[in-house]
Formats: C-alpha cells, sequence, structure tokens
C-alpha cells in the first residue's frame, strides 16, 4: 500500500444523507445490521402532501416519508418560486447544507475558498416536477428552470456561494460515484480546495403500477424488491434518497485536524464500448477493467480489499456478469486466503439510480465506524448463473459479522457503479486512519453557544446535542470551538460556560428549565470604572489566559513596568483597561464610560486623553474626591433607557450609588464568559473570531440546528388518475366553489397562511378577534350567511367552524345589497368623521387627531421614485386629496384633483450628537414636529417631508407622513407602507365617499333601527368612571396630553400568546380583561365601561385608505372574587357583542350616551401591520419610528401594536388631569397583574391579582418603560 498521507488520496470530511427510514448513522447502522427491508408502500401522508390519487395496484418501493417540505427562508427564496423548484433539488440543497456544517464548517468559510459542485443528476426513467405541472403550472415563470438539470449544481453554488467548477453528471445508475471520481481529480489537480458531491433521487408523476404482462427478463422486480445475488433474483425495485459528501485532499485535511469519515484512495473510470450485447447490456470485461484500474491508482492488492459494495441490481443477468467480472479481476492477483464480502445496499433500499452510489458509500462508511460487515437482505442461496461458491474468490454476505483486521492495517474496500449506459466506475475507500482522530485536550473553562430558527428547533437541538455527548471523545474546548465558530448563529438561543464535557452535559440535561429566549433588536453597553478594588495578581493572569486581548493589555503594562512593582491600583487600571479591550474585541459598542476615583485615569486612556503609562505613574499620586453628585448619575441614566452596565467591583462607591438608585449592574467578576453568553442570548451579534483571535484547532462531528421546513408544492400538479368520475361538490351562488374552498380560500387571504387546511386552529395560525370580524365579513359577503363573529371563536378548529358554516349556507341565490349610485356634489361625511369633526370643533388646537410615521432611511433616499410612488398613491386615493368646507347644508368633504406630490426637504442639527446617542434626541424632536395641528379646511390636510438629519458622525434621512384621520386610520397604514416598500396595490373596489353613503342609507333602513335599539339597551343607565385626578380636572376641549412607552420582551409576548391559545381567546382580549380590570382597581367601580376601536372595514373596503374605524364600548360587570377566566369570558363576551353591532358608528353612540367619551378609558390593538424594512426604489433599509403625537382622545389610551414578532405598546393621558408619577404607578399596577397572571394562572381572583404585595413578584424585568 502506499503512505499514508500520500498526496493522491482525497478525504471525505462531511457526510450528509436521507435514505427510506433513516437519516442518521444511528438509524442507518441500525437497518444494516438488522438486514432490514425498507421497501413499503407509499406512506399515505405522502400521498396527501403531493395530491397523488391511488389506484390500488401501486409497486413496493424505497420510499421517502416526506418530500414537500423546504426552508425556503433559510435559502431566500420565495415561497412562490419555491414550489416550483423540483424536491430533488430542494432536498439536495439543503442535504449539501448539512453536508457542510456536518463538516464543522461555516458556509463563508467554503465562500472564501475554491470550492467544486457536483451533482449527480436526475436522468430518468421518472418525471421531472415540470413534466407533472399542468398547462396552468407549466406556464409560471419558475416552472421551467426549477426542473432544470444543470440548476441542481448550480442552485447550490449559487445560493451557498460556492465559486469552484460547478456541473451536473448523469450517467444513469454510475452518476454519484462518476461525480465523485471527476471531484477527486478536480482536488488533485488542485482546481479545487474542497469538492461537494451528491443529489437526491426521487419518483414523481404518476405512481409505478404493476403489469400482469411483464416480460419476464428480469430487469424489473415482481417483488419489488432487489436480491442481489440470490437465486431468487428476478429484477430491481426502484428507491429513494439522497445525500453529499464534503471532500478534501487527506494531507490538508489532517493538518487542519477535520473529521476524516473515509479516505478515497483511488478510483477509475472506463466504457464498455462495444464489448457486450447491447448498449444496456454490462460487460464483464469492461469492469474488471475499470476495479483493476483503480486498485493499481490506489496501490492496494486484492489481499488489501476486505470488502466489495457491488452494484448488485438483482437482475438475473447483470448479477452474474458483476461476479465474473470480480473473479477476473481477483485472478489476475493470485489465490486469496479467504474470499472477499461483497453486498449490495439496494437489497435494503431498492435502487436509487443515479443516487445508488451515495447508499452504498454511506454503507461502508457505517461498516467502518462499527467494524462489522452487514448482511445481505433477502439472500438465501447463490444465484445458480454464478460459479459454484468454491470456486469463487469472492461470498455474498449473509449475515452479520466482524470485520477482521489485517494487522494494524485501515479497512479497506471497494465501491462499484455500473450505469445503464455503459459507464462504468469503481473506487478504493479507506478507514480514516487512527492517527487522525482528534486529540483530546481542556483547558479552562469555555462558552458553549447553541441557537436555532424557533423555540421548538432550538429544544430539540439541545437533546440532540446531549444525546451525542455521551459518546463523543471529543474535548471541551473542541465542543465549544465549533458550536461558536463552526456554526451559524440563529435567532433563538442558548448559553452556558462550562469546564468539562460532564458539565456541560449536565447543563443541557437541565435546559428544559432555562429560559429560551429569542434576540431583541440592539445592544447598549455601560462600563462602570470604579474607585480601586483588590485585584490579586493570578486573577489578572488567569483573565489573560482566557482572552488574548487582556493578554496583550498585561504585556503592555509589562512593557512599561516590571510585574513585580505593580501596586494595587496600578493592578486595578490594568484590570479595567484588560476588560474594555476584551469587549471591544468582541465588538461590543460602548456606549457609556462612568467614572470615578482611579477608574477616570482608565476611562481617560480609552478617550485618548492619557498615555497607558501616564495613568499608571499617576495612579497612587490621585486624590479621590469626596464629593459625589447622585442628581447627575440618575439624570445620565434615564436617558439610557435599555442600557445594560457592567460593574468591576462590587464595593465602589459608584457601583453601590447605582445600585440606591435602582439600576441593575451586571458583576464581571462572576463571569466575563457568562456575561458574553447573556448577550448572546438576547440577540447580540458578537464577532467571536475576532474575540476569541484564533480558528477551530480540531474539527468534529456534531448535530446541527434543524431547518424550519414550509409545506411546498404547487396546486397546479397534473395527475391523470384524478381525472375520472368525480362526485362535485354542491355549488353556491354563481362561483361554481364550494363552501370549504370559499371558507380555506379566505382564511388563508386574511391570516396570509396559504397552507392552512380544516385541521387548523384559527387562534393557532394567528386568528384573533379583529382579522376574525374580518373573515366573518368576507364569509357573509360571499355565502350570504348571517355569521357572528362568536361563532367563529367558539370553534375549535376550521373544520369545526366549517361544519356551522355549511349548515347556515342559503343554497338559493345570495341576495346583494344594490351598488350605491355617488351623487356628484353630495357627498357626506361617515359618522366616524363626524364624531372626529367635532371633537375638533370643540378642542384648543391639537395634533391629537394626527396620524404620522416617520422612517429612518439608513442610506442615501431615491428621492424621483418616493414622489413618484406617493403621487401614484394620492391620485389612486381619493381621502389624500380631501378635505373640508363649508356650506348651507353644514360641513362636507372636497375632493381635489391629483397634484404631483413634491416632497418638502428640511434639515435637523443634532451634531452635538453622535447617530448611538442622538436617536433619543431626534425621536423627540420628530414628535413635536408631527404635533403642530393640520387643518382640514382649505388644501388636503397631508405632510411629506424629508428630513436630512446630521450627526457628528454621520447623516440619516427621514421620511416624515403625516395625515388627518379625518381621512386616514391606523388600516391605512398598511397600503402607504406596502407602496413604499415596493409592492403593487390593487386599486379601491369601492371608494370612501360610497361609503359613507352606503352608512346613511343603512342607518335609515329598518337594520339601523336594530342596531340603534341594540346600543340604547347596551348603553342604558351607563356609569360615570370616576378616575382620581391630580389636579382641577380637564374638559373635553383639552386634548394636550402625554405618553409613557411601554416595551414588552418577546418572552412575555410568546407566554400570553400560549396563555392565550389554551384558553381560547386573543392575546387582545388577555390585555383588554385586565385593562378593565385595572379600571376596577382604580375606581373600586364593577359596572366599567372602555371604548375599543374596530376595522370595520368589508372586502371591498380593504384596498381604500380611509377612516373606517369605529369606536364602540365594551361594558363588563366585575365581581373581584371570581377567578379571572370568569371575568375573561365575561368581558370577551361583551367584546364581542360590541364588534358584532360596529356599523352602528361613533357618533350615533356618543348622541345615545348620558355622557361624553371622557369619562372613558381607551384600548386599543391592532396587528397585522407588515413590517417594512427597505424601501422600494433603491432597497435602502428603514426603520420605523415611533413619533405618535402627545395627544389626548381620552383621559387613559393604551395602545397595542403586534408589528411582526414585537408586541409593542404606550399609554397615552391626559396632562391636565393626571401627573406622570400617577400614570407610571396605574401602568406598573397594569404590568404587575399581567406578570402575576403568567406565574399565578387563570385561576386566581381579581383581588389576588392585583392585591400588590411584593411576596408574589417583587419586580416586573421584562417590561420597560
Amino acid at each position: 500500500m502506499t503512505t499514508l498521507y500520500s498526496d493522491d488520496a482525497v478525504a471525505i470530511i462531511g457526510v450528509s444523507f436521507r435514505l427510506p427510514q433513516c437519516s442518521n448513522w444511528r438509524e442507518l447502522i441500525d437497518i444494516l445490521a438488522d438486514g432490514r427491508d425498507c421497501i413499503r408502500p407509499i406512506p399515505e401522508s405522502r400521498v396527501v402532501n403531493t395530491g397523488q390519487v391511488l389506484t390500488g395496484n401501486e409497486k413496493e418501493g424505497g420510499w421517502l416519508d416526506e418530500i414537500t417540505g423546504f426552508d425556503h427562508r433559510y435559502f431566500g427564496i420565495a415561497l412562490s418560486e419555491a414550489e416550483y423548484i423540483d424536491p430533488r433539488q430542494r432536498i439536495g440543497l439543503q442535504l449539501a447544507t448539512e453536508a457542510i456544517v456536518n463538516a464543522g464548517y461555516t458556509l463563508k468559510e467554503l465562500s472564501d475558498a475554491r470550492t467544486a459542485v457536483l451533482v449527480a443528476a436526475h436522468g430518468g426513467p421518472h418525471p421531472d416536477l415540470f413534466q407533472s405541472l399542468s398547462v396552468q403550472g407549466k406556464a409560471n415563470p419558475f416552472a421551467f428552470i426549477g426542473s432544470l438539470h444543470a440548476f441542481s449544481a448550480g442552485r447550490i453554488a449559487y445560493l451557498l456561494d460556492l465559486r469552484g467548477p460547478v456541473y451536473a453528471i448523469d450517467t444513469g445508475c454510475s452518476s454519484f460515484l462518476v461525480a465523485l471520481h471527476e471531484a477527486r481529480n478536480k482536488i488533485l489537480t488542485g482546481e479545487a480546495d474542497f469538492a461537494l458531491v451528491g443529489g437526491c433521487e426521487l419518483v414523481l408523476g404518476t405512481l409505478p403500477q404493476r403489469s400482469e404482462n411483464s416480460s419476464g427478463l428480469g430487469v424489473e422486480s415482481t417483488t419489488d424488491r432487489c436480491r442481489p445475488f440470490d437465486a431468487m433474483a428476478d429484477g430491481a425495485g426502484f428507491g429513494e434518497g439522497g445525500g453529499f459528501v464534503l471532500l478534501k485532499r487527506l494531507s490538508r485535511a489532517h493538518q487542519d485536524n477535520d473529521v476524516i469519515h473515509a479516505v478515497i484512495r483511488g478510483s477509475a473510470i472506463n466504457h464498455d464500448g462495444g464489448r457486450s450485447n447491447g448498449i444496456t447490456a454490462p460487460s464483464s470485461i469492461a469492469q474488471t477493467e475499470v476495479i483493476t484500474a483503480a486498485w493499481h491508482q490506489a496501490g492496494v492488492t486484492a489481499t488489501d480489499i476486505g470488502y466489495i459494495e457491488a452494484h448488485g441490481t438483482g437482475t438475473k443477468i447483470g448479477d452474474p456478469i458483476e461476479v465474473q467480472g470480480l473473479v477476473d479481476t481477483f485472478a489476475a492477483y493470485g489465490v486469496q486466503q479467504e474470499p472477499c464480502v461483497i453486498s449490495s445496499v439496494k437489497s435494503n433500499f431498492g435502487h436509487l439510480s443515479g443516487m445508488a452510489g451515495l447508499a452504498g458509500l454511506v454503507r461502508i462508511i457505517a461498516q467502518f465506524r462499527t467494524g462489522q460487515i452487514f448482511p445481505t437482505a433477502h439472500f438465501q442461496q447463490l444465484n445458480p448463473l454464478c460459479r459454484s461458491t468454491e470456486e469463487l474468490p469472492i461470498r455474498v454476505s449473509s449475515s452479520c459479522e466482524p470485520w477482521p483486521r489485517q494487522g494494524q492495517r485501515p479497512y479497506c474496500a471497494g465501491i462499484s457503479g455500473f450505469g445503464l449506459s455503459g459507464t462504468n466506475v469503481h473506487l478504493v475507500v479507506e478507514e480514516a486512519p487512527s492517527t487522525l482522530r482528534h486529540k483530546k485536550y481542556e483547558i479552562n473553562e469555555r462558552l458553549v453557544l447553541i441557537s436555532a430558527q424557533t423555540t421548538q428547533d432550538l429544544s430539540t437541538y439541545l437533546s440532540a446535542i446531549t444525546n451525542a455527548l455521551s459518546s463523543t471523545e471529543a474535548s471541551i474546548d473542541e465542543i465549544a470551538d465549533i458550536l461558536m465558530l463552526g456554526r451559524e448563529h440563529f435567532p433563538y438561543r442558548w448559553s452556558c460556560v462550562a469546564s468539562s464535557v460532564s458539565h456541560l452535559v449536565q447543563q443541557l440535561t437541565n435546559h428544559g428549565s432555562i429560559s429560551l429566549s429569542s434576540p431583541s433588536s440592539s445592544l447598549s453597553v455601560g462600563l462602570i470604572f470604579d474607585e480601586c478594588s483588590p485585584i490579586d495578581i493570578q486573577l489578572l493572569m488567569k483573565r489573560g489566559e482566557t482572552f488574548p486581548a487582556f493578554h496583550r493589555v498585561i504585556k503592555q503594562a509589562e512593557n512599561l513596568c516590571s510585574r513585580k512593582t505593580w501596586t494595587l491600583r496600578q493592578r486595578w487600571i490594568i484590570w479595567l483597561l484588560g476588560h474594555h479591550a476584551v469587549l471591544t474585541a468582541f465588538g461590543v459598542t460602548i456606549d457609556l464610560l462612568l467614572a470615578y476615583g482611579v477608574g477616570k485615569l482608565a476611562a481617560q486612556v480609552v478617550d485618548g486623553g492619557l498615555e497607558f503609562v501616564d495613568a499608571l505613574r499617576l495612579a497612587d499620586e490621585l486624590v479621590t474626591d469626596s464629593t459625589f453628585d447622585h442628581q447627575r448619575l440618575q439624570t445620565l441614566l434615564q436617558e439610557q433607557v435599555e442600557l445594560c452596565l457592567v460593574r468591576f467591583s462590587r464595593c465602589g462607591e459608584l457601583a453601590t450609588a447605582i445600585n440606591t438608585l435602582g439600576y441593575q449592574s451586571y458583576d464581571s467578576e462572576r463571569s466575563l464568559l457568562t456575561l458574553l453568553g447573556d448577550w448572546f442570548v438576547n440577540g447580540a451579534n458578537l464577532d467571536w473570531q475576532q474575540g476569541c483571535e484564533r480558528k477551530i484547532n480540531c474539527r468534529i462531528e456534531l448535530p446541527f440546528a434543524p431547518f424550519v421546513v414550509t409545506y411546498c408544492w404547487p396546486e397546479t400538479i397534473e395527475n391523470p388518475a384524478m381525472v375520472s368520475d368525480v362526485v362535485p361538490h354542491t355549488s353556491i351562488s354563481n362561483s361554481g366553489e364550494n363552501v370549504e374552498e370559499i371558507l380555506l380560500t379566505q382564511v388563508r387571504e386574511v391570516l396570509k397562511e396559504p397552507k392552512l387546511t380544516l385541521d387548523d386552529d384559527f387562534f393557532a395560525a394567528g386568528g384573533n378577534s379583529l382579522n376574525g370580524e374580518q373573515l366573518v365579513v368576507r364569509l357573509n359577503a360571499a355565502l350570504g350567511t348571517d355569521l357572528k363573529l362568536m361563532d367563529l371563536l367558539d370553534c375549535l378548529d376550521l373544520n369545526e367552524f366549517y361544519q356551522l358554516v355549511k349548515d347556515n349556507v342559503q343554497l338559493s341565490s345570495v341576495s346583494t345589497t344594490p351598488e350605491m349610485e355617488t351623487r356628484n356634489n353630495e357627498h357626506v361625511l361617515s359618522g366616524q368623521q363626524l364624531a372626529i369633526w367635532a371633537a375638533t370643533e370643540i378642542a384648543d388646537e391639537s395634533g391629537a387627531y394626527n396620524v404620522p410615521a416617520v422612517l429612518l432611511i439608513n442610506a442615501e433616499a431615491d428621492v424621483a421614485w418616493l414622489e413618484k410612488t406617493l403621487t401614484e398613491l394620492v391620485s389612486q386615493q381619493l381621502m389624500l386629496r380631501c378635505s373640508l368646507e363649508y356650506n348651507e347644508q353644514g360641513v362636507n368633504p372636497v375632493i381635489h384633483p391629483p397634484m404631483p406630490v413634491k416632497l418638502v426637504h428640511s434639515e435637523v442639527d443634532l451634531t452635538k450628537y453622535t447617530i448611538a446617542t442622538g436617536m433619543p434626541v431626534l425621536t423627540q424632536r420628530l414628535r413635536q414636529m408631527v404635533e403642530a395641528p393640520l387643518s382640514p379646511y382649505g388644501i388636503p390636510p397631508t405632510r411629506f417631508e424629508l428630513l436630512q438629519v446630521n450627526f457628528s458622525d454621520g447623516v440619516r434621512q427621514a421620511l416624515l407622513l403625516n395625515f388627518h384621520h379625518l381621512f386616514f386610520d391606523g388600516w391605512s397604514w398598511r397600503l402607504v407602507l406596502a407602496a413604499l416598500s415596493g409592492g403593487k396595490i390593487s386599486p379601491p373596489v369601492n371608494d370612501y365617499l360610497n361609503y359613507a353613503m352606503e352608512q346613511y342609507t343603512l342607518l335609515e333602513s329598518e337594520q339601523g333601527r336594530k342596531l340603534e335599539a341594540f346600543w340604547y339597551e347596551y348603553l342604558a343607565n351607563i356609569p360615570i368612571l370616576l378616575l382620581p385626578c391630580d389636579g382641577e380636572g380637564g374638559t373635553a376641549s383639552d386634548l394636550r396630553g402625554a405618553n409613557l412607552p411601554v416595551m414588552i420582551s418577546k418572552d412575555v409576548t410568546e407566554r400570553l400568546r400560549l396563555i392565550a391559545m389554551n384558553s381560547r381567546v386573543t392575546v387582545q382580549m388577555l390585555m383588554l380583561t385586565t385593562w378593565v380590570a385595572l379600571q376596577w382597581q382604580i375606581s373600586a367601580q364593577r359596572d366599567i365601561c372602555v371604548a375599543m376601536p374596530v376595522a370595520n372595514r368589508q372586502l371591498k373596503d380593504e384596498n381604500t385608505i380611509g377612516c373606517y374605524v369605529n369606536t364602540v364600548i365594551v361594558r363588563a360587570q366585575l365581581d373581584p372574587h371570581q377567578p379571572f377566566h370568569i371575568v375573561l369570558n365575561a368581558v370577551r363576551q361583551a367584546s364581542l357583542s360590541a364588534i358584532s353591532h360596529s356599523a352602528f358608528p361613533a357618533d350615533r353612540i356618543q348622541k345615545l350616551m348620558a355622557n361624553t367619551p371622557y369619562h372613558l378609558t381607551m384600548f386599543d390593538f391592532q396587528n397585522d401591520v407588515d413590517p417594512i424594512r427597505v424601501l422600494g426604489g433603491n432597497g435602502a433599509a428603514v426603520e420605523l419610528l415611533d413619533v405618535d403625537p402627545n395627544g389626548a382622545k381620552y383621559p387613559l389610551n393604551l395602545t397595542c401594536i403586534e408589528y411582526g414578532d414585537e408586541l409593542q405598546a404606550r399609554l397615552e393621558y391626559s396632562a391636565s388631569l393626571f401627573s406622570q408619577d400617577t400614570v407610571s404607578r396605574w401602568l406598573n399596577i397594569y404590568i404587575d397583574a399581567l406578570t402575576r397572571l403568567m406565574t399565578l394562572g387563570e385561576e386566581t381572583t381579581l383581588c389576588v391579582l392585583f392585591d400588590g404585595q411584593d411576596d408574589v413578584l417583587s419586580d416586573i424585568p421584562d417590561f420597560q418603560f
């Protein structure tokens, strides 16, 4: 044999595979060791998910369970495109990624190297996805390229940014092994540093059917099973599967301490030429030649080969020819002492066509891992067409047996692939030598980082790592390095500090008790450089051993003065500067540096005002000022709301003062690694490579975070079996659609979940009372039903709701209200507009009814595109060019002709601040700008302004938009933001002027009189809410206000959603009920009324800007001694009843009330707002700032907004009625009650919930305001 690390050897350093009933080594080994038959009928779930129709005559095969799932978001592919990518390519893309991660590399590392991608392209006989599509599906622009064979390699290279040789190979059954041979050559010739080789084989289209007219030629098995070399063999059965391997030159892999699964010693390829009886017939002569050539190149002889993974398809003629080729090969090397064992994994999984070689290769590696040779499934007696057993230098494995070693040599095996096209290939594969295995060493504590894309996947991932570590030989250093530097970091995270593998396993085992948090948006850090504290020299040295940046500070100090002479104060300065250097190395930006005493010298070094040597010299001369300005400290900290303070002394005067003021700080003495881990868990993206200043010393094999798969299958699959006698569903109206189709279509559109089924829960899919009302309105319009929101919310799932809807459908034609004819010059205001107009008329000038938004732009805005987009929007939407005018009949709306929008340009001077420190100042300045009243008279009350904001360290732009609430509501922002993000907005179906006339007609009808009767009874004897005021009290005309923002963590938001889902309510209802209960707590009244806005839009109004939102009254009777869930149900019933009658406008409701709405509080919950991340023009990143004006339309107004995954809230209040201290106290009570609810559960009473004692919950860590 050749030298151990010869240059002509290539290492397999990464492996991934998905085969029938197995996708990891443990599952694969169990199947192979048992000789298990994985051939079976197609799984029922697979049939359902792919829309197949069974005939009852389908062949069995080696089916994969699932082929419709794909993590399109991870790869940045839109679902609309991903659905039309052949599933072979989708699965292959994920498997290629898994092979890279299995090797312990990140995608970026391979992107920076020359990485080849060679894919065994699907060559038939089963169709591509494109061929299975209907005519309509094939017309989709993504359909054609989604199935092109060249894209199977090209798409991987494009999405993973791999830049070496990339192509697909199709030689039939030998495709994978040929690709492996070619990849090996790419590496050995220096054309590539790495090579990804693999693919995926699936059976798509019409399912293979059994034929009664079998030719009996022994090509296709009548039992659907491969029986390689067996007397009962009658042909091949099919299988599915795929995988990838990552290759690298062996010498480099050894040098880099890579994981090595196996070594490719040699390979050869040839063609039958004219030596066979036909192009599809094999040639034993050609097979002997290719095997001999591969062995020669590998430098091995017949005695070195302990096992051969044969092509072994189980055909009557093919197997004997292959045996003959092997016999002739061995004959050239003389008589063997022991026959070589052969087998074929096709007996377990079926024939995977072009990917058959991958299944054989992973079998060989599995045998290397276990030191065993696995049995050949179904083998009982040798095919009689082969020579007798006594004459053969080979034998077929029939049981699981130990693989004997030849001295100290590694195991060596051959693997053959003989393509139907006549292309033959053979490779020599060797076990990784034991000298290549990683060395075990452990030093110090290590930070372990683990992350996944969802909370559930993180928990699964933690368990997988725990199981893997139970049998690992790796050290804690190797494990920590891979998880920190060799893995991509996802949003949901966990970390710990471990001193050994057993210590890590202990913490992983208990991970269920650890909070799994999703990341926050940013990290704001402040350092406390305090007066001197004693620091031992050994502690300094230990910290320097852990962090290279700290070590450099120590070395710098040693160059300035001898370590033996360091005084207490000098060691303290080194301690502070060392930690500052470490945090900076990890990419942490220090937003605030507080210094006192000797700490001021270190702070001056950081700021550049003092040299390190001078700080050390002055350390013992400094006299600490005994005076301490606590008031200035408090003012400084109040400006930094979300600051994470890090202290370096437990007893310093500065740290003590900060603690006295109620601010928490992190003690770095406990563990700087723990601090970094906490920041990681909370979303900080630190530079681990730079902070650790090292590369991975030894790659090891560890599990990786699972993909988050989405159902991904086109709805335009053409299935001939479906063209049969199908009983049509009962249709309604003139649409031809059935009730189920209409229901699913509407609920999918409302929830933006295109793959929902009747088995899904409306709540679990993101439903709530707001979009629930929208769904009910749509269904009533489409089906002529009289459904109520309560009907939907009382159903456990959509299937139950479907049954209810079906029972209520009227099969007669749906009666519709005639379209309202727009009467020129007779426009009227809606009831909502009249209520707002009346409030603004009697109020002092205020911006309370302004509806503003400001987008902070992180690049230069495309002004031309912005003006064009806004001009089109204004031209399309009447309410954006509407104002009011007085006439003889009163006040009426006036529509102005379309005019081009020209942005007003202005500047904001914030050069005293950096971008980081100036954002709070900018937000306050913008809030003052948007508070300027917009007059609804004359010209349209709109404001379009582009601000240039000048900071000391850069320039930002801000797009300011402001509209009057008379013509614009919260829903309208969806249309504006969608347009600004580049989306296409459909023209309005019904303009707002028609809506106002329709509302007027409705109120004059019998239905309007019923609505009035409901509200008259609902509001009878309504009490006046007595809120304790701090001042002399305000009036209805006083709209001066202020607000307190509330930041609710994602963890708390998720816990609220979980409680809501378990209670069959929404987060909105939970928070509303707690808000109602707060009124009882404040006023001691039990008959509580709260104002609540509702969207009030029908389907035809969804693309129209206007003031559709209506304010209804939720009235509930509370008993504080009842459990919370009973109070919750009472509020739920009251709110749903009010929402069901929301067509009665706010001005009419006010007239029915004996008092004004200024005796009420408001609860406003908005959701389904799609976050805007970029502008559509030049793709500039944008951030939506919170600049709502400080107007008080109600004494108290709690507004909650679900913006993407976030839950934001703020409490607006009348500054003339209440002081900030009072409102802050009430807000604390409300937040405390919500937090207690998560702790105590829904069985607790209101009395306990609002008890106020600190023995239940003394602090509220998840809310900051």
